[in-house]
């Protein structure tokens, strides 16, 4: 089996039998195994209420402050797919109110059902590449009930943190990079002062751009913004998908069938970055297909 084990970067990101593609750039030990039988739990009381039930001061382990954004629940109502200013804000603001940086830190968990979120939230936290970004293992190698992966997460922090001591980030994300929440553990008082409102929306809608309004129904002249391939367990392309910009800037919509071997082949066989890739959406039988090409 190959869940469970440790596996080389090489492994992990090279296709085979056993670890088939599942929408490029990702494989099967990339993206999230959440179908897993397992449970996780974690109690929060105050520090008198743990003293009185006999939890030695060496095993405490204390909350610092939180701080939460989200983008639109639309994937098409982003200013942008290379950043997300929500996730930017709860992990900043999480620092700023705790009064700490990422040389801080001990141990963080950067989670996500898939790597380009981590990657984001790592940028945005400064946290060296060559450090683990996971107390638990992510849903890959760890598992996690859908929806319940960061309870595994607060647990194994907890561990972490009284035998290490020092201080530990979590960092939760749901959806398309959606709902971003961030918040500190400490082995030592953190001086927090709770309740403290944690929702920072108005600050990240404040950082997001202009939203390019939705064209459903373009045909002509079309700039890759992003897209991803979708493969069948056979590890054949199922379907291509793009979304693109038109010379008004809308944005818009259109696929690639797996027909056109030459399109797939450009978006994943990694010669170039196909974003801002000039092409053209046709519209034939109700489909809109989107081909590389000048404009």
């Amino acid at each position: 089996k190959a869940i469970g084990r440790l596996r080389s970067p090489v492994v992990i990101i090279t296709t085979g039998e056993r670890n088939r593609p599942i929408a490029f750039p990702y494989t099967k030990l990339q993206v999230a195994n959440s179908s897993v039988n397992q449970g996780a739990g974690f109690l929060v009381t105050s520090l008198a209420e743990a003293r009185r039930r006999g939890v030695a001061d060496e095993r405490l382990i204390y909350v610092g402050y939180g701080a939460a954004a989200h983008e639109s629940e639309n994937f098409l109502e982003r200013d942008s797919y290379a950043a997300s200013p929500s996730l930017a804000v709860s992990i900043e603001r999480c620092l700023e109110m705790n009064g700490v940086a990422a040389d801080d830190l001990a141990h963080v968990e950067l989670y996500s059902c898939f790597p380009c979120v981590p990657k984001l939230a790592r940028r945005v936290l400064g946290w060296p590449i060559e450090k683990p970004i996971t107390v638990f293992g992510g849903l890959t190698f760890g598992g996690g009930p859908i929806g319940n992966y960061m309870s595994h997460a607060v647990a194994c922090m907890v561990d972490k943190l009284r035998v290490s001591q020092g201080k530990g980030l979590l960092f939760a994300n749901g959806g398309y990079a959606t709902h971003n929440h961030t918040i500190l553990l400490s082995a030592e008082p953190t001086g927090a002062q709770i309740p403290r409102d944690f929702d920072l929306q108005a600050e990240a809608d404040a950082r997001r751009g202009p939203i390019p309004p939705l064209d459903e129904d373009y045909e002509g002249p079309a700039i890759l913004e992003t897209w991803t391939v979708h493969y069948g367990r056979d590890g054949k392309p199922r379907l291509g998908t793009i979304v693109a910009r038109t010379p008004s800037g809308a944005r818009t919509l259109a696929i690639v069938p797996p027909e056109d071997e030459a399109t797939i082949a450009m978006l994943t066989d990694g010669s170039r970055d196909p974003v801002g890739t000039a092409g053209r959406i046709t519209v034939s039988d109700g489909v809109r297909n989107w081909v590389p090409g000048g404009l």
